[in-house]
């Protein structure tokens, strides 16, 4: 099925907004929860104007429909933990250090910022103390990868709403029935995860 197309990811307000605000979907007023993932991918040169996108919809567009959204924004829990931890300043020290590799930067990153042992309890937490939440956008995909792998969280998070990965990049499906992010346009192949979601702009 060929989804519908936005050149800028502005154009795609509206359409969103319909989709997801759609009772079927949002599995109430006697409909049942049919699926759980979706995902909103935009091209990675537009990601300012997404994240407005996206704050106006939670804020403004979605209450006005009667749904009430929640945005988990991952970039910020850890900018937030580094900072609170005292651990900022030893990573950036670290980044300009010309002796440390990329690769090792990453190692440390990942090291301190587990995904199953901070992420998954975060994103969860958050999940089951806003009972009055009818959708969930998850963000922040773009700017935590690759130290935050969400292949690996969306494993250990259980959701009772709609989850709606939102990222630059595209969502892939591959000829052997494989699916991957593509965060940052970076083609993920087969090390991308696996995903039973549907693209918004395929709905």
């Amino acid at each position: 099925m060929m989804g519908t197309e936005f050149t800028h990811i502005n154009d795609a307000r509206g359409f969103i907004v319909d989709r997801l605000s759609n009772d079927s979907l949002l599995g109430r007023k006697g409909y049942v929860l049919r699926q759980a993932l979706y995902i909103i991918d935009y091209d990675p040169a537009q990601q300012s104007y997404a994240n407005d996108l996206i704050r106006a919809i939670c804020q403004e567009d979605l209450p006005r429909r009667g749904v009430t959204p929640i945005e988990i924004n991952l970039y910020d829990f850890v900018l937030s933990y580094l900072d609170e931890q005292d651990l900022w300043e030893p990573l950036v020290e670290a980044e300009a250090d010309e002796d440390t590799s990329r690769q090792e930067l990453l190692s440390m990153l990942q090291d301190t910022v587990s995904v199953k042992d901070l992420i998954v309890p975060y994103v969860q937490e958050t999940l089951d103390s806003h009972t009055e939440a009818n959708i969930a956008f998850i963000t922040g995909i773009g700017e935590t990868f690759p130290y935050v792998r969400t292949h690996t969280l969306l494993e250990d998070v259980a959701s009772r709403i709609p989850l709606v990965l939102v990222f630059p990049g595209s969502y892939e499906r591959h000829s052997d029935g494989t699916t991957s992010l593509n965060i940052l346009g970076l083609d993920q192949g087969s090390t991308g995860g696996y995903y039973r979601a549907t693209r918004v702009f395929d709905l």
